[in-house]
């Protein structure tokens, strides 16, 4: 019992560090690195809506999965109760009608609460 604890451990550590040395000796391509600067420096909006007519999670969730599918949404949330959505975006890739219309697609009313816009670096 003991040699086979002695084993297990063994080949646990011996695992542990091939994974290690496996994620270090890949570096960082310079394509790669180019790419997320120029990704980091994309100018991005925060939007808030008001949204009417949501009266459960099921709603709240509904409008999230919607608004996950669009591209150029980096972040969001979908408040209930509070009935209140942040969302975050590339205004690159999409705008505030554009959200706007995908809740009110999904049969809610939307009114724009703030906006705020934000140079990434």
């Amino acid at each position: 019992m003991m040699k086979n604890l002695l084993v297990i451990t063994v080949l646990v550590l011996s695992l542990t560090s091939f994974q290690v040395k496996a994620q270090q000796c890949c570096p960082t391509s310079k394509s790669q690195t180019i790419m997320e600067a120029s990704i980091n420096q994309q100018t991005t909006n925060t939007v808030k809506f008001k949204i009417d007519g949501i009266t459960c999670a099921g709603c709240s969730n509904a409008i999230y999965n919607a608004l996950k599918e669009v591209e150029g949404v980096v972040e969001h949330s979908v408040e209930y109760p509070g009935d209140i959505a942040i969302i975050k975006f590339e205004n690159s890739k999409t705008n505030i009608e554009t959200l706007k219309k995908i809740i009110e697609k999904k049969g809610y009313k939307v009114e724009k609460v703030i906006e705020t816009t934000q140079n990434e670096s």
